[in-house]
């Protein structure tokens, strides 16, 4: 996908000497801000639905693993 921004001339000028910096471009910085942004997001979407789903089970519930294989036998 193609952008076109526009930039006033000091974060024109911030931006390029940032990228000198990293040793990359200005696009590469812009699409590396983005998808950062865009994992954040799916981040905090999980998050907020972790702290919805939480104590989701009954009090004292334990994972019994020879239990669940015998239900799953059929036992």
């Amino acid at each position: 996908m193609q952008l076109t921004l526009s930039l006033d001339e000091e974060t024109a000028s911030q931006a390029r000497a940032l990228a000198e910096r990293r040793q990359t471009s200005i696009e590469d910085l812009f699409s590396d801000f983005v998808r950062r942004a865009a994992q954040s997001e799916a981040m905090a979407g999980f998050l907020r639905v972790a702290r919805e789903q939480c104590g989701g089970s009954d009090p004292g519930w334990r994972f019994d693993r020879e239990g669940t294989h015998r239900r799953g036998a059929g036992g």
